[in-house]
């Protein structure tokens, strides 16, 4: 029998919230133990019960997403805690990053692929809908690149390195880039490890954005050994 995912929905709009969780009652192996209208009861609830993913609206009354997400973690790191965004709300993505969330999700994001990002969550890595790491990239190159980062200026990627890292960047998850280069998830994950490493990067939507706002892989600064 195929292990539950555990899964809570923290919303202040009820319509959105109520329709989220009919919308993963759909799908067999997610098992939606709750639901909060803001931060405080989301904490609240969190002492009784123990999600395995938190799906979390960033603005909400009472309590934000942002502070909601950084005590949560504080008392219970095991928690895995994804943005549920909407177009305009990027000015608030790093802070949500920093407070250590595991994802972002457009909230018109459809079954397969809500499905698709809660297993990959669930299995220990991140996700991003496309469309946010584009206009999150957008929004970076278009600052300009007049500093070039000082820490990949001597960083040498394999070959296998670089071609992961160009399909980080078109969006390709760990499985979709294994099958893609014939190479097993295990190693996508080895090599997603390094290039967080070799690239000075938090996590893979900040290696994304500095990748393009550089250009590391055109300008030569990434170097192939």
């Amino acid at each position: 029998m195929e292990r539950k995912i555990k899964v809570m929905v923290v919303d202040d709009h009820q319509i959105f919230r109520k329709g989220l969780v009919m919308l993963l009652k759909q799908i067999g192996h997610i098992d939606v133990i709750d639901e909060a209208s803001n931060g405080l009861e989301f904490l609240e609830k969190i002492e009784k019960i123990d999600p395995e993913i938190v799906l979390m609206d960033i603005k909400m009354p009472i309590l934000n997403g942002i502070e909601a997400t950084k005590r949560a973690l504080l008392f219970k790191p095991q928690i895995k805690i994804v943005v549920l965004s909407m177009f305009g709300e990027e000015e608030y993505f790093q802070n949500m990053l920093d407070a250590g969330v595991k994802g972002f999700l457009l909230k018109n994001i459809g079954i397969d692929e809500l499905d698709r990002a809660l297993r990959i969550i669930s299995e220990g890595g991140s996700y991003y809908s496309n469309e946010l790491i584009s206009i999150l990239t957008k929004n970076f190159v278009t600052k300009g690149n007049e500093e070039e980062d000082e820490d990949m200026k001597s960083s040498k990627l394999t070959k296998r390195e670089v071609q992961v890292l160009e399909l980080i960047c078109q969006g390709f998850t760990n499985i979709e880039i294994a099958k893609e280069l014939y190479i097993s998830q295990r190693t996508v994950d080895g090599h997603r490890t390094n290039l967080l490493t070799k690239t000075g990067s938090k996590n893979s939507i900040n290696m994304v954005t500095q990748t393009l706002k550089y250009d590391w892989l055109k300008s030569g600064v990434i170097r192939r050994v």
